[in-house]
């Protein structure tokens, strides 16, 4: 059926849901014939019992006038019409039987007779008594003989009409209501089956085509959601326009995006030059990568199963294990950067040892921990490398200089003797010089000290209205050459940190400041409370710089650009420094800015 689930919802609730309406109709229609029949009983009732009464009337009148009317005549010589009330109100029950028996024709025919019969045995009984009333003598009791005679024909006439109408009656409503009441029964019998028989074969129906068409259907899309978790291939797809045929197209579509991006996944952990593995909560190799081979000596296939530790140089086997044993129970939260890698070094299947950084998270769901290994041979290389750079710079330029710079500055003194004009000029540019690149060394000394782990930090807890009138008074030469004026916000704060260290942050930053703020500016330095650290600004009225600079301005040797950096000089190291000496510290570092609007350049400290 090209139906929707809907249209068959409906469909299967419409169909019980008529036959039950049309089963209340059948069953309020015998209901209506049943109370139909019940008011004919109660009429046929009434009409029973009037016509039991008219006999009985019948019988009183006959003794009332039999016994009553000789007694009266003996005493008085007359007759009276004593009978009147007795017949009126016998005319009256056989009209009222008259009213009751419209739908019978026979019954109300022979009411009908017998009221008849009354009402003329009425009139002769009245012209009886007025000529007994007007005869005298034996004359009289001869015609009281043949009245009395009269009236008791008349009388037994009617007595007959009534049993043989109350006969007749009983008669016909036994057999009509025997016959209505076996009908009725019969037809409740034939309407109670038939709905029961419908009832089961609907119910049959409903769950042949629930089982069939909807469950069938369903437990196929079950089986297809279990045959894609393990990998198999899926059955027919599902015909149809409906629900369940649309959630099956949806599942394929999800399972080929699935499938596609499981391959594509596949294919990057395949060719990941990094090694990609999982490992189990015995600490075993569960699954990796094809890289593994170069870093471990082993192929996938028969690195899976060994233990880790097999795999680790001695001197790191506890720490490894320790390692893993920290990131499992650091489930209820997210382990840090810090925590999830670690270096460690591996040692290869020919005993050779390789400098790796492990970086692992672990899953409660699949107990294991997916780990991907980074070789560092080239970093390692690397780091010595600049270890090498950092040992020249230190002894095989920094020396010299230092050695050039004590000669002009004897130079300049007069030792070396009186030197002309252009001379002092010379000797003046190259001290400049000197003292610059002498500064520049010092800076990328510091910077590799700092990223290397060597610089230490000595904390103290710093007053910083003390700091602030230091670094102010180390640059008031500067400031007073160029009229500039620092206004240090007073502050009560304190702060926990290196004394030299967060002095040269200032420093750098009022430097940076004065070197481009304008003749006359002004510079604004301010301290704010934020939590549990203090927060330090610098606010000058420069040119600013625009945003693109904003994210890279900390990187070493990134400088402002425009007309308005122009010239200014500088190695580009300043505010890297500023950057590792806050971040040493925990801090952060930031600038906000407008160009043509100046900066402001905050940092924070521990308070």
């Amino acid at each position: 059926m090209r139906l929707s689930l809907k249209a068959k919802g409906l469909i299967l609730v419409a169909i019980p849901l008529c036959f039950e309406l049309a089963f209340v109709a059948v069953l309020v229609d015998l209901q209506k014939q049943a109370e139909a029949e019940s008011a004919i009983a109660l009429r046929s009732k009434k009409v029973a019992q009037g016509i039991a009464a008219l006999t009985h009337d019948l019988f009183a009148l006959w003794q009332t006038m039999y016994n009553t009317t000789r007694t009266q005549w003996r005493e008085t010589g007359r007759f009276d019409q004593s009978y009147k009330p007795a017949v009126a109100k016998l005319l009256a029950g056989y009209d009222e039987l008259i009213e009751l028996t419209p739908d019978d024709p026979e019954i109300n025919k022979r009411v009908r007779i017998s009221r008849a019969t009354l009402s003329k045995a009425e009139r002769v009984l009245d012209s009886m008594m007025n000529r007994l009333n007007v005869h005298e003598g034996s004359q009289f009791f001869t015609d009281e003989v043949l009245a009395i005679k009269q009236i008791q024909t008349t009388f037994h006439a009617l007595v007959e009409q009534n049993h043989e109408l109350e006969a007749v009656f009983r008669k016909q409503n036994s057999e009509k209501n025997s016959n209505r009441q076996t009908e009725l029964r019969q037809r409740i019998l034939t309407v109670a089956t038939f709905a029961a028989i419908v009832n089961v074969l609907l119910s049959i129906a409903v769950a042949v085509f629930l089982l069939k068409d909807v469950v069938g259907r369903l437990r196929l899309l079950q089986d297809n959601a279990a045959r894609l978790a393990t990998g198999n291939q899926l059955r027919a797809p599902l015909q149809g326009n409906d629900e369940i045929a649309e959630v099956d197209r949806v599942f394929r579509r999800m399972a080929r995006a699935l499938t596609e991006s499981n391959h594509k996944e596949r294919a990057v952990v395949e060719n990941a030059l990094d090694t990609i593995c999982a490992i189990d909560k015995d600490c075993r190799f569960s699954t990796a990568n094809p890289a593994s081979f170069k870093l471990f000596g082993l192929e996938p296939e028969d690195l899976i199963g060994t233990r880790v530790v097999d795999a680790i140089a001695e001197e790191d086997k506890a720490r490894i294990l320790l390692w893993i044993t920290e990131l499992r129970e650091k489930k209820q939260r997210v382990p840090s950067q810090s925590e999830r890698e670690k270096e460690f070094r591996v040692r290869r299947r020919n005993g050779s040892i390789v400098d790796t950084l492990w970086s692992g998270h672990w899953s409660e769901e699949e107990l294991s921990l997916f780990v991907v290994i980074h070789d560092m041979t080239d970093r390692k290389e690397l780091e010595r490398a600049k270890q090498e750079l950092v040992a020249m710079l230190t002894h095989d330029l920094r020396s010299p200089l230092t050695t050039i710079q004590g000669m002009i500055e004897m130079a300049q003194a007069g030792m070396l003797g009186q030197l002309n004009e252009r001379g002092v000029r010379l000797t003046n540019s190259a001290e400049r010089n000197s003292s610059r690149m002498l500064s520049l060394i010092n800076d990328l000394l510091d910077i590799e000290k700092i990223r290397s782990g060597t610089m230490t930090l000595n904390k103290e807890r710093l007053p910083l209205a003390t700091l602030f009138d230091e670094v102010k008074a180390n640059v008031s030469d500067w400031t007073e050459v160029n009229g500039i004026v620092i206004d240090c916000v007073e502050t009560d704060l304190c702060v926990l940190a290196d004394r030299e260290k967060i002095g040269r942050v200032v420093f750098n930053l009022l430097s940076n400041a004065i070197k481009f703020s304008p003749p006359g500016g002004h510079i604004e330095l301010s301290a704010t409370a934020k939590d549990k650290f203090v927060e330090i600004t610098v606010q000058d009225q420069g040119p600013g710089m625009p945003p693109d600079m904003v994210s890279s301005i900390f990187e070493r040797f990134q400088q402002g650009t425009g007309a308005a950096h122009k010239g200014k000089g500088g190695s580009g190291l300043g505010l890297a420094i500023c950057k590792e000496i806050v971040t040493l510290h925990g801090g952060k570092i930031w600038v906000t800015t407008e160009e043509g609007k100046g900066s402001q350049f905050h940092f924070t400290v521990e308070a």
